[in-house]
């Protein structure tokens, strides 16, 4: 890292002052710029610079600087997809899924789906062993797959379909399915698929300091909710992915605070909110920056009045002005009604913005059809952080003009998801959703009657049949092809969540900073990720 005068880092921080503070994102983290009104319409893809392996300095140290802390170093234990990314250089998993979410070989050297499309077979690498010094094998996965599946953990819903895991050889795993193994290939890149000793498995120290891992560093320093630090491991499977010596992931919820550190030289990187952008851009540093199919997302309790509605449902959506959000966001928010946007295979192209386009006339007819012709009240709860009130502020304004009263109340990340998924007391929640690793888990969580994120029990048979048809199909296309019909199933029926806009991904770092690539379901992952000498 490099330090740089004091003059530059105040007058960066000046302008993010005096930039428009509002413009946020949300505290997972939404992205952006801040002038871009001002500025035109501004790029939205930019590539991050690519590694140059002579000028890799391999004793170099990483710093990443992040918002949010992790839940937990147990894959099982995690409360949230967010603290993927302080796992990820703990556990390598059984498949990778790329910068552009294909699936690539990792701790599965190679796999092939069998028995009709309902099994998949797995051929494990050779030769490594868990930090712990425990052989990586077929055993160790099939135990691992089946504590993941286990009731009651973090990846239960994601491997819900798996029926058995058998063990064909030392370094052969076979799992069998109810519906379809398609989906396993890009879940298994996911906490779901993350590989730990079995012999550390019971020890309840491992969601602090983490022993057993198999990836590529381990952790040497913990410091909750402040600073995690990771040292490469000896002898590491994939020397090319590994070209720095050590990382260390620091954490602050204060913008000023992440960016100052990557103009000092106290971090190399960390990710932009809208406000952030003009100042990291004057300050100098590098900004690379993609779309991702993460969004801002209003999950509902349908089983609270009058959400049960579908008029009132989608009463919420036209009385909602998704384009001013996006302005909030700097151009960085695209407006969007779908899951998923419209770029993605799981999606139908065909359902822009522009189907629930601000309209507060409409919206008040739908809530006469609804019965609550003068609208209703609802408490909407969401992360304490400005970033998300100010976007839920400005809806609050806009669903005031149809009679809807909506309260706001900040909590803490960990408790919003406990009011409305555990407890299953909260109204509404707003937060930003980021992707899982294949589609099937999110459209699990908030279509099925027992998903995570459907407290309220809402539940569609149409969606049901077509979400077991994606889950038997064996390719990508097949797959599309009924997501397609999915999708406009959901919007006839103005299926909760209020999808609101898909967000973009801006990084900003220090010009010696090589070989990170920004994700397009939003995760962090630093694999290969390097410091120039």
């Amino acid at each position: 890292m490099r330090t740089k005068p004091i003059v530059a880092v105040a007058a960066a921080l000046l302008a993010l002052s005096t930039a428009c503070s509002s413009a946020t994102g949300e505290r997972g983290e939404p992205n952006s710029e801040s002038s871009t009104a001002a500025a035109g319409k501004l790029e939205q893809t930019v590539a991050c610079p690519p590694a140059e392996k002579g000028a890799i300095d391999e004793n170099a140290t990483f710093t990443w600087m992040y918002s949010v802390a992790n839940t937990s170093f147990d894959p099982d234990k995690v409360t949230t997809s967010n603290s993927w990314m302080y796992l990820f250089p703990v556990y390598d998993t059984l498949t990778r899924l790329d910068a552009s979410g294909d699936p690539q070989p990792m701790l599965a050297k190679e796999w092939k789906i069998g028995d009709g499309g309902k099994s998949l077979t797995l051929e494990l690498i050779k030769d490594w062993k868990y930090h712990d010094g425990t052989p990586f094998d077929a055993k160790s996965v099939k135990a691992n797959i089946d504590r993941h599946r286990a009731k009651g953990t973090f990846n239960e819903q994601a491997l819900s379909d798996v029926r058995e895991v058998e063990v064909v050889g030392p370094q052969t795993v076979k799992i069998g399915t109810g519906h379809g193994a398609a989906p396993l290939i890009s879940i298994l890149a996911s906490s779901a698929g993350m590989m730990m000793s079995p012999a550390v498995f019971d020890d309840p120290g491992q969601a602090n300091m983490p022993t057993g891992g198999s990836g590529a560093f381990k952790v040497t320093g913990y410091e909750p909710a402040t600073k995690v630090e990771y040292t490469a491991v000896d002898g590491y499977w994939d020397p090319e992915a590994l070209n720095v010596a050590k990382m260390v992931f620091l954490i602050s919820s204060s913008d000023n605070a992440r960016l100052n550190a990557v103009i000092t030289g106290q971090a190399d990187v960390t990710f932009l909110r809208s406000a952030m952008y003009a100042p990291a851009k004057d300050a100098g540093l590098v900004i690379c920056q993609k779309p991702s199919l993460a969004s801002f997302t209003i999950a509902l309790n349908a089983s609270h009045a009058p959400f049960d509605k579908k008029a009132a449902r989608e009463a919420m959506n036209y009385a909602i002005d998704r384009e001013s959000i996006n302005e909030l966001q700097g151009g960085f928010c695209q407006p969007g009604i779908q899951m998923f946007p419209t770029s993605y295979y799981a999606s139908d192209p065909n359902l822009t913005a522009d189907k629930y386009a601000y309209d507060p006339a409409k919206a008040k007819e739908l809530l006469k059809a609804a019965g609550v012709p003068d609208g209703f009240e609802f408490t909407l709860e969401t992360d304490n952080l400005d970033a998300y009130t100010s976007v839920a502020e400005l809806i609050q304004a806009n669903l005031q003009q149809v009679g809807i009263k909506m309260k706001i109340q900040p909590v803490e990340l960990p408790k919003l998801m406990e009011n409305f998924s555990v407890n299953k007391t909260a109204d509404a929640v707003m937060v930003q959703q980021k992707a899982d690793a294949d589609p099937s888990i999110q459209i699990a969580s908030y279509y099925l009657s027992n998903g995570f994120s459907n407290p309220g029990g809402y539940s569609n048979a149409k969606v049901v049949e077509l979400d077991t048809q994606a889950k038997a199909a064996q390719t990508r296309e097949e797959r599309s092809a009924i997501y397609k019909k999915l999708f406009q199933e959901t919007f006839a029926d103005a299926a909760p969540p209020v999808t609101l806009c898909h967000l973009n991904t801006p990084l900003a770092m220090n010009d010696k900073v090589m070989g990170l690539e920004v994700y397009v379901d939003g995760s962090r992952q630093f694999r290969g990720v390097a410091i120039k000498k």
